[in-house]
C-alpha cells in the first residue's frame, strides 16, 4: 500500500517540476468505486452420465481510490499514469452443483461445490493516451490504458457429497492468492471547471486483467482536478 503511493507521489513531484518550463499537466485524486468479478461463471455442461450446473459470476462491490497524472503533448492528446486500489472484508460466493452415475443402474450422486472469495485488495497501475475535446466548460475525454494489476484475496472451496443414501460432510479447502497481470482499462469522462486551475472529474471505465480474477470488472471514479503549467 505504501509503495503504491510512494511511486504517485513521485510521479506527481516530477511532472509538478517538468510542467514549470514544459508541458501543461493535470492530477486527478479522488474517490473510486470498483466492482469486481472475482469468480468467473461457468456454463451447464452434459458428459455421458455426468451433469455439471452453470453458475453466474460471483460479483463485488470495492471501495478504493483513483489517482492519475497527465502530460499534455497537445490541448486534446495526453499522456496517463493512472492507479487505484480496492478493499472490502466481504466475500461473494457461487455454487454449482455435478450430479453423476457411476454405472449404468446405479443411483445417482451428487457434489455440491461452493467456491468463495474473500477479503479483496487490487490494485490497478496503467499508462496510456487520452484525448478530450477542450472547450467551454464541461470537457469531456476519453482513454486506453495498459499496465498491470496485483490482486491479493483468500478463496476457499466446499464439496458436499450426497448419494446412495448417504451425505458426507463438506470437504473445506483453502489458499491465499497473490497474483500480478496484465490489465486493460477502456473508458472516459467529464471534467467541470471550478476555476481557472481546479476541476472536477466523473469517469468511468470497463477493467479486464489476468490476475487470478475474471474477466469483467467496472470502476467509476470522482475528485478533483488541478491543472499545473496554465
Amino acid at each position: 500500500m505504501r509503495y503504491f503511493f510512494g511511486v504517485v507521489l513521485v510521479v506527481v513531484s516530477s511532472v509538478a517540476v517538468f510542467a514549470q518550463d514544459g508541458p501543461k499537466a493535470e492530477i486527478f485524486a479522488g474517490y473510486s468505486y470498483g466492482n469486481y468479478e472475482l469468480i468467473p461463471g461457468s456454463s451447464s455442461v452434459q458428459v455421458d452420465t455426468t451433469a455439471v450446473s452453470g453458475a453466474t459470476g460471483a460479483r463485488l462491490g470495492l471501495n478504493g481510490w483513483n489517482g492519475s497524472v497527465g502530460v499534455n503533448m497537445k490541448r486534446w492528446f495526453s499522456f496517463v499514469t493512472d492507479f487505484s486500489g480496492y478493499y472490502s472484508g466481504s466475500s461473494a460466493s457461487t455454487t454449482t452443483s455435478e450430479t453423476f452415475s457411476p454405472c449404468t443402474g446405479c443411483k445417482t450422486q451428487a457434489d455440491t461445490i461452493m467456491n468463495v472469495a474473500s477479503s479483496p485488495k487490487i490494485h490497478n497501475f496503467l499508462f496510456g493516451p487520452q484525448f478530450s475535446y477542450p472547450g467551454g466548460k464541461v470537457r469531456p475525454f476519453a482513454h486506453f490504458l495498459v499496465g498491470g494489476e496485483h490482486v491479493d484475496m483468500t478463496r476457499s472451496e466446499n464439496v458436499t457429497s450426497s448419494g446412495v443414501g448417504v451425505t458426507l460432510p463438506a470437504i473445506p479447502e483453502s489458499g491465499h492468492l497473490s497474483e500480478t497481470g496484465f490489465a486493460m482499462a477502456l473508458g472516459g469522462g467529464v471534467d467541470y471547471s471550478i476555476r481557472h486551475n481546479l476541476a472536477w472529474r466523473l469517469q468511468a471505465d470497463y477493467l479486464t486483467s489476468q490476475a487470478g480474477l475474471a474477466q469483467n470488472h467496472v470502476r467509476i471514479s470522482t475528485g478533483l482536478v488541478w491543472r499545473l503549467g496554465d
